[in-house]
This record gives structure tokens, sequence and C-alpha cells, in this order.
């Protein structure tokens, strides 16, 4: 991990991005350019996306997006490192709670401090999410992680 850099959603990375996204059966569809703006992407020596993970920031709440890390790079310690980046970059903005929709990653969230909610227990403006309305199955694992202050 060390000679990989994290850095902040680039334009010219748009379409790295989404191709990862959708070869691992994440979600896509209500991605603009205004919601990959809050994006952190692992990048490799040679440029190429190996992971990213977004964030969508509603006040002190915000709901994490689209973790995943390139099936070549997995079981490193990238996809922690960009969960504990993006927690950071939540924390500086205001944000005092992360909650995420997951069908596959209950657990690997678990080991990272985050606790199973029920989705009527999450607060308005995050239910209101084009993620949470329409993207995601009502299937899928609700979690929250209180991150505090900084």
């Amino acid at each position: 991990i060390r000679d990989r850099a994290i850095a902040a959603f680039s334009a010219s990375d748009k379409k790295w991005i989404l191709d990862l996204l959708s070869d691992a059966d994440l979600p896509v569809e209500d991605l603009n350019d205004e919601k990959l703006k809050n994006f952190l992407i692992a990048k490799d020596t040679d440029r190429s996306v190996l992971g990213v993970v977004g964030i969508e920031m509603l006040g002190e709440n915000g709901l994490l997006r689209s973790l995943t890390v390139h099936p070549s790079f997995r079981g490193n310690g990238l996809g922690h490192l960009l969960t504990r980046t993006i927690e950071s970059f939540a924390r500086q903005n205001g944000v005092r709670t992360l909650y995420l929709l997951t069908m596959t990653a209950a657990e690997f969230f678990a080991k990272l401090g985050y606790e199973v909610t029920r989705r009527d227990k999450v607060p308005e403006p995050i239910r209101e999410t084009e993620e949470f309305q329409n993207v995601c199955p009502v299937s899928a694992v609700c979690l929250l992680k209180v991150l505090g202050v900084k």
C-alpha cells in the first residue's frame, strides 16, 4: 500500500471509477459529478485506480458509498485504509455519524466498528437519498458508525 496514493476525485478518473464499481456489482446509476466530488481514489504508481470510496454529506450525517478494491489488490488492507481515510474526511467536514447499506460487506464493516441499525431509525435526510429510496434493495443491511468530532 505504501507506493499507492489516495487522492480526491478527478474528472479524468470517472470512467475508471464507474468501471470498477460496475465490475464489483455496485450501483452507479445515481453517481453524477456532484456526488463523485466527495469520492476518494486509491491509485497505483501507474495511476490506475485500485480502489474507491465515497460519501454523501448531509449535515452531521453522512452516507458512505461505493467502497470497493480491485480484485487483484484485495486482502492487503486497502479497503481498511480507504474506509479510515473517508471517515477522517467526513469528520473534518462536520459529519458525526456515517451510515451505509451493503449486500455483501456487513462483516467487513462490523470489524471497523460499524453497527447494524434499522432503516427506519436512520435520519430522514439519509433515508431520502437516491441510494436509500431506489438504488439499494430493502434487503440490504443498514449500518452506522458514530464518528464524534475531531
